[in-house]
C-alpha cells in the first residue's frame, strides 16, 4: 500500500535561505546540468543515447530522456507535446541494452490528466521518481494534480507519493533529500524538502515567484541548494543535517545486504543470462554453507530473480530460491556503506587470497548491527563464516 505524506506548516525548517542574489548574478554560479535543455517550457529533455531499443510499450511515442543509471539505461518516452493526450513510458535497460523493465507512469499514477514534467533514478534504492504536474491552473482540475510519486521497481508499488500541488517542473535528490517545488502564475508557489525514503516533509518555503531550476553544490565542505525562478532571481539555501523520517518513525526498514541460496534437491539452481529457461546458463548458484548463502540478491521478480555469485550476474528461478538477510539493521548502531561499490571481503581476505571479495553494495545500503574489530577491517559474523568489511570503507550511526 502507498503511504500519502501529508504536508503541515507546523514542521521544523531544514531549508535554510542564506543568500538572494536577485538578477545580479553570474550564469556560472549554476552549470545547467540538471535542466540541460533550460530553454525546454518545464519538461526536462536529455537524450545521451538514440540507439535504446524499442519496445512496443514505446510505439509512437518519442525518447525525450536516455541517461545512464546504475543497472544500465533509463528511458523516458511520451506522445509529442503537441498531442491532446498523455502516454508517458519509462524503459529500465540494463548494460547489454536488453530491456528488463517497462512502467506506463499513467497506470501507476492511475492518472491520464496530469503531465509528468520530471522523472529521476533513485540508485541509493532501486526507486524511479517521477511527478503528474497540472498542464495549467490547479482549480481546472480541483486542484488534483501536480504530485510527487516514489515507486519500487523491483516490488512494483509505490513506496510513498506527496499531497497534491508539491512538484511541477525540475525536481532533484541526493543520498537523503528530495528538493521539489509547485508553483503556476498568480498561485501560491512553495520550495519544498522531502525524506527520500518515506517522502515526509521537512520543509516548505514560501516562494515570490515559480521555480524553474535546482542544483546542489558543495561550498567550503557544505552541501549547499541553488534555486532560479521564473523571474531568474539566484537564490542559495544551507541544507541543515538531521535525523532521517526511516531512523525517528521506524515507518520503513533501512536497506539491508541479502545474500541468496540454491534450495533445489540437486544443491544448485543455474543462473542464467535471462528470465527464462531458454537463457544461456551462466554459472551455478549453490546451497547454503554454514549459515552464509553464496552469493547476493540485486532484484527481486516475481517468478525470477537477479542475483551476482562469483563475479558472474544472472537470473534464476524463484521457486529454488532462498535467502536471508545480513542482519536487519535494527540494532542500537549499524555499519553503513559510505562510498559506490563498496567491496565485502570473504574470509580469506585477511590473507588477501586469491579472489577475497564476496561482493559490492551500493552507498548507502545497512551492512550489519553485529561486528567485531579486526584490525583495520569489521568482522561480521554468522555460524562458521566469516566476512570482513575495511573501517574505512563503512561509517557507524546510532539508531
Amino acid at each position: 500500500m502507498a503511504m500519502m505524506v501529508m504536508l503541515s506548516t507546523a514542521m521544523a525548517q531544514k531549508l535554510v535561505l542564506v543568500g538572494r542574489y536577485g538578477k545580479v548574478w553570474k550564469t556560472e554560479s549554476v552549470s545547467n546540468k540538471n535542466k540541460p535543455n533550460g530553454n525546454m517550457f518545464r519538461l526536462r529533455q536529455d537524450v545521451q543515447r538514440t540507439d535504446l531499443p524499442r519496445v512496443p510499450e514505446t510505439e509512437g511515442l518519442e525518447l525525450y530522456i536516455s541517461e545512464p543509471i546504475d543497472m544500465g539505461w533509463l528511458g523516458f518516452y511520451r506522445l509529442p507535446t503537441s498531442d491532446d493526450n498523455y502516454n508517458f513510458v519509462v524503459v529500465i535497460y540494463n548494460n547489454d541494452l536488453k530491456p528488463i523493465h517497462v512502467l506506463n507512469l499513467c497506470d501507476i499514477a492511475n492518472n491520464r490528466y496530469c503531465e509528468v514534467q520530471d522523472v529521476r533514478w533513485d540508485a541509493d534504492n532501486h526507486n524511479l521518481l517521477f511527478n503528474m504536474a497540472c498542464p495549467s491552473y490547479a482549480e481546472l482540475i480541483n486542484g488534483k494534480g501536480s504530485k510527487l510519486y516514489c515507486y519500487s521497481v523491483a516490488d512494483q508499488r509505490i513506496v510513498w507519493e506527496t499531497d497534491y500541488l508539491v512538484s511541477n517542473d525540475i525536481f532533484i535528490l541526493n543520498d537523503k533529500y528530495v528538493f521539489c517545488s509547485y508553483g503556476f502564475t498568480s498561485e501560491k508557489k512553495f520550495l519544498y524538502m522531502l525524506d527520500k525514503l518515506t517522502g515526509k516533509v521537512y520543509s516548505k518555503l514560501p516562494m515570490v515567484y515559480k521555480v524553474e531550476y535546482m542544483e546542489l553544490q558543495e561550498v567550503n565542505g557544505k552541501e549547499m541548494l541553488y534555486v532560479v525562478d521564473y523571474n531568474d532571481n539566484l537564490y542559495t539555501y544551507n541544507i541543515s543535517k538531521g535525523q532521517t523520517a526511516a531512523r525517528s518513525s521506524g515507518m520503513q526498514k533501512p536497506k539491508v545486504f541479502t545474500v541468496v541460496y540454491a534450495t533445489s534437491n540437486d544443491g544448485f539452481l543455474n543462473v542464467r543470462a535471462g528470465a527464462s529457461t531458454k537463457s544461456k546458463v551462466l554459472t551455478k548458484l549453490y546451497g547454503q554453507m554454514h549459515g552464509l548463502g553464496s552469493g547476493v540478491l540485486l532484484e527481486k521478480g516475481n517468478t525470477w530473480s537477479k542475483i551476482s555469485v562469483d563475479r558472474v550476474t544472472g537470473w534464476v528461478y524463484n521457486k529454488y530460491l532462498g535467502s536471508q538477510n545480513w542482519y536487519d539493521g535494527s540494532g542500537k548502531t549499524v555499519l553503513i556503506a559510505n562510498r559506490d561499490n563498496m567491496p565485502i571481503y570473504g574470509e580469506n581476505y585477511v590473507g588477501e587470497g586469491d579472489d577475497p571479495v564476496f561482493t559490492t553494495v551500493p552507498k548507502g545500503t545497512v551492512i550489519a548491527d553485529q561486528y567485531d574489530e579486526h584490525g583495520d577491517y569489521y568482522e561480521l559474523r554468522t555460524g562458521h563464516d566469516y566476512l570482513f568489511i575495511k573501517k574505512n570503507d563503512v561509517r557507524i550511526e546510532k539508531r
